[in-house]
């Protein structure tokens, strides 16, 4: 079996990690597949003889989700060079800059128009409170024009969604807030655009177009800070990156000679000069010096290294040559150790977590089931009681409530 761990593209909630799980878990030749959404990491053993990591993005692809290997670029194995790591971080930081540009743009509108949401209601409820200045008519326009703007361009992530839920029978929570946010914009397309159909069915004026720009407004906010927030968690490793040295300096047929770290090998004589990381673990066979170490130990204060005293990858030699033999290099290193412990700390579960993933990959489904059963249980009987046109407002407002506020939570 092949163990790989892979980064993922394209992921927004713990449902996605569900269902990218489900997805991989399918093809013949998969052993076992964890999926973590804070890391954006999966860990797969497989089979290569079955199946390949190409066939496994060809299955997951089309629902907006991507595997990369990071191992061909030694990013996982060797973690000296690190450019798939730094290319991530820009893609990454693209990615945030179009959320900020985006939240920035629809926020102070969400924000108005929840304002004259309020405004409306407390009006309608309270006598003191004067009435919106502005014409119902002129309002619903204005409305309608934004919430087009915020639907069909802030929104897209959402109405992919629900694309890919029609197409594929998978949801996430972006299906969630797609299919609410569309609802109530559809439904009041059909009062502004049709009001022959809202007399024959003596539907209510009342439009839901601030529902979605509102709706959408908040929930771009959230988004845009969970990334900003994701894009720091690798903060820790990136700086235990930074301490490897992307060089080494080798004895070579009585010459010296510069090569990558990554062509290191065990047994290699290794040349270290003053100033210089050491960018492999050995023992030194020649010369002694002063080493920094605080990398390792917290100690401030270089350490006395000689002959057969060994030395750590990462570590900075403060005075003095000395040569050294190469005992582990690459993913062996004390220091890719130390890498590898960081990465498994923030992917790891809490016990709780794993009833949390089990409720997470019904979590979709039951709330989209409940939405509909709320709709219809007003349709059927609220307009035994209220009339059509009244159960059908209500039922709107309730369904749409029922997907956005548990999309949520």
């Amino acid at each position: 079996m092949t163990n790989k761990t892979l980064k993922i593209k394209g992921m927004h909630c713990a449902s996605c990690a569900t269902i990218i799980t489900n997805k991989v878990s399918t093809l013949g030749g998969i052993d076992a597949v964890t999926v973590n959404f804070a890391t954006e990491k999966a860990t797969v053993s497989f089979d290569d003889t079955v199946v390949t990591v190409h066939q496994m993005n060809d299955e997951i692809e089309k629902l907006g989700y991507t595997f990369v290997d990071e191992t061909n670029s030694h990013a996982m194995e060797d973690h000296s060079m690190h450019t798939s790591t730094d290319e991530s971080k820009d893609e990454k930081m693209k990615e945030l800059l179009a959320m900020k540009t985006k939240t920035q743009f629809v926020l102070p509108i969400a924000l108005l128009v929840f304002i004259l949401m309020m405004w409306d209601i407390g009006a309608k409820l309270f006598t003191a409170i004067p009435n919106l200045p502005l014409p119902m008519p002129i309002f619903n326009t204005i409305s309608m024009v934004l919430a087009s703007v915020v639907l069909f361009w802030i929104g897209q992530p959402f109405l992919q969604g629900v694309v890919k839920f029609a197409k594929y029978r998978v949801a996430n929570m972006d299906t969630l807030i797609g299919i609410g946010t569309l609802v109530a914009y559809l439904y009041s397309i059909s009062i502004m655009l049709f009001p022959l159909i809202r007399v024959a069915l003596k539907l209510p004026e009342t439009t839901y177009f601030d529902v979605t720009i509102v709706v959408i407004g908040f929930v771009m906010l959230g988004k845009y800070l969970e990334a900003r927030s994701k894009l720091r968690t690798g903060e820790a490793i990136e700086k235990l990156l930074g301490l490897q040295a992307k060089t080494a300096l080798l004895w070579r047929n009585g010459t010296e000679v510069e090569v990558p770290v990554r062509e290191v090998q065990i047994g290699d004589i290794i040349i270290v000069k003053p100033g210089s990381k050491i960018p492999v673990d050995g023992i030194i066979v020649e010369g002694y010096s002063s080493i920094d170490e605080s990398m390792i130990t917290g100690e401030p204060m270089p350490i006395g290294k000689e002959i057969n005293d060994k030395v750590v990858a990462g570590t900075i030699n403060t005075s003095g040559s000395f040569t050294f033999k190469a005992t582990k290099v690459g993913s062996e290193t004390l220091l890719a150790q130390i890498i590898k412990m960081v990465e498994n700390a923030q992917g790891s579960k809490a016990p709780i977590q794993a009833l949390a993933d089990k409720i997470s990959s019904v979590f979709v489904p039951i709330v989209l089931v409940i939405a509909f059963l709320t709709l219809g249980t007003w349709l059927i009987f609220g307009s035994q009681y209220i009339g059509f046109s009244q159960a059908l407002s209500f039922g709107l407002v309730s369904f749409v409530g029922v997907l956005v506020i548990r999309s949520e939570e």
